[in-house]
């Protein structure tokens, strides 16, 4: 990982650690090259908004001392990619990742990276669709505390012995929907393990993606999109879906709350 910002390098060490990866965090391209020279680098994560840094000539330096890594290097930038960073994106045929979707997408771009090749691949999964126990929308509140309707909706799926408990709201001022939860084994009364991969997919594609913490919490926010789908993997190559479908309930239901009116 080559980056200058302290922050995105250590946020990003911490994620590939979840993944089983080894990461070698510098500052300067400079420092990246010896580590390629000295250290079986499998794959460089390269942060094109680096002051000072010539990150073409960085570009043909890593493939000249490892031949191997020229279809291994990602490329990450801010939210505005400037005409110089697209066209060496481009020409260079970069996976490119946004600096604010780093954490939910690189996952997915590691799996697109390495799968050809046989090398961490993520064998076929075994997906199991959860039931749906609880729908706040669906089902009435116990009595005594009926009342208006609150825009936050509350959902509880089960399969086997694992119950999924999760909140999908709109928060004031904000035009992301949020979606916290967390996962539970129903039958010890136990939560999960932490570092469960929680994905959030859509078309085919992630839309957003974390990691449950020590107590089986997680919690994802999300631009509104089409059909969507919560998945959880409890175990290697065991996976449980939940399909939730298109999100626009939530605009319908609290057509002002995004705009905090």
């Amino acid at each position: 990982m080559v980056g200058a910002d302290p922050q995105n390098r250590d946020s990003i060490s911490a994620l590939l650690s979840t993944m089983k990866w080894t990461c070698t965090a510098v500052s300067q391209q400079e420092e990246a090259l010896a580590a390629i020279e000295r250290e079986p680098i499998d794959l460089v994560l390269l942060d094109l908004d680096h002051p000072g840094g010539d990150v073409e000539r960085t570009l043909l330096q890593i493939k000249e001392i490892r031949p191997s890594l020229s279809e291994r290097i990602v490329a990450i930038s801010g939210q505005s990619v400037d005409p110089q960073e697209l066209e060496l994106i481009e020409r260079y045929d970069l996976p490119h990742l946004l600096q604010e979707c780093v954490l939910s997408q690189l996952w997915t771009t590691l799996e697109d990276l390495f799968a050809p090749r046989g090398l961490k691949k993520v064998a076929s999964r075994n997906i199991q669709t959860a039931r749906l126990l609880f729908d706040s929308f669906r089902f009435p509140s116990p009595p005594g505390i009926r009342g208006e309707r609150t825009p936050v909706r509350h959902f509880t799926y089960e399969h086997n012995n694992t119950t999924i408990d999760f909140l999908v709201d709109c928060p004031s001022g904000s035009d992301r929907i949020s979606l916290a939860g967390q996962v539970l084994d129903a039958a010890k009364g136990k939560r999960k393990s932490d570092s469960l991969p929680v994905v959030l997919t859509a078309g085919g594609g992630t839309v957003a993606k974390t990691m449950t913490n020590q107590l089986g919490e997680f919690n994802l926010e999300f631009q509104p999109t089409g059909d969507v789908s919560l998945e959880i993997r409890l175990a290697e190559r065991s996976w449980i879906t939940i399909p939730l479908g298109p999100m626009d309930w939530i605009k319908r239901q609290v057509p002002n709350r995004a705009t905090g009116t």
